[in-house]
């Protein structure tokens, strides 16, 4: 028996396929999709603020959260976490009617990013507690770019819009049949890798920090 052999034997032997049909194995694959509560973890009695909270701040994920009781308070609060990090109150404001109608006031606003590096402010449209994660989709007012270019992003979200599970995003896009916009975007804390070397280094293809602003209005 040549090597080849021996080794795609083996391989043979160890697979699970070669035990089940794979009629049974799709059957299982619906079931899985069809009931979804069988999957999705409990959270325990923890409200959707403080699971995602918990998601979003955590080790894996990296983000950090601060809360404001409305949205007038958000540009002090993006204030203070630059200033937390020695930045300079310059940044690119995302031109949605919800945060240009914000008292900008003391920063110096910024039309496009530099390649690589500056600050970032965008509005999620909703929040994922189960993952931590936040959901953008592109359009005139919502330009991709303020979410994958700037070194530091900052994300606003109204804690009314944190759905529970990923599942839960879809009836709220409108279903099926109903105009998408050209990007959906689920966001979960920053960019990282270990490629090189198992050393994980963030910021690697997208913002190195995430700070997301929770509004409880």
């Amino acid at each position: 028996m040549s090597d080849r052999s021996a080794i795609l034997g083996a391989i043979r032997a160890a697979t699970r396929a070669c035990e089940v049909p794979a009629s049974q194995i799709a059957s299982e694959a619906a079931t899985l999709v069809a009931e979804a509560t069988v999957v999705q973890p409990k959270f325990g009695g923890v409200s959707l603020v403080e699971r995602f909270v918990s998601k979003a701040s955590s080790e894996r994920v990296t983000a950090t959260v601060s809360r404001v009781d409305t949205m007038a308070e958000v540009p002090a609060s993006v204030a203070d976490y630059l200033n937390q990090r020695d930045q300079r109150m310059q940044l690119a404001v995302q031109p949605t009617v919800k945060l240009e109608q914000l008292d900008w006031a003391g920063f110096e606003r910024l039309d496009d990013l530099a390649d690589d590096g500056g600050v970032a402010v965008t509005l999620a449209e909703y929040g994922i507690a189960e993952t931590g994660s936040v959901v953008f989709r592109s359009a005139a007012d919502a330009p991709v770019l303020l979410t994958f270019l700037p070194l530091i992003h900052i994300v606003v979200l109204q804690a009314s819009t944190i759905l529970a599970y990923p599942e839960d995003l879809w009836s709220h896009l409108g279903g099926a049949d109903a105009p998408q916009s050209r990007a959906l975007t689920l966001v979960t804390g920053t960019s990282g890798t270990a490629d090189i070397e198992a050393i994980n280094v963030r910021g690697a293809h997208g913002p190195r920090s995430m700070h997301i602003v929770l509004v409880t209005e």
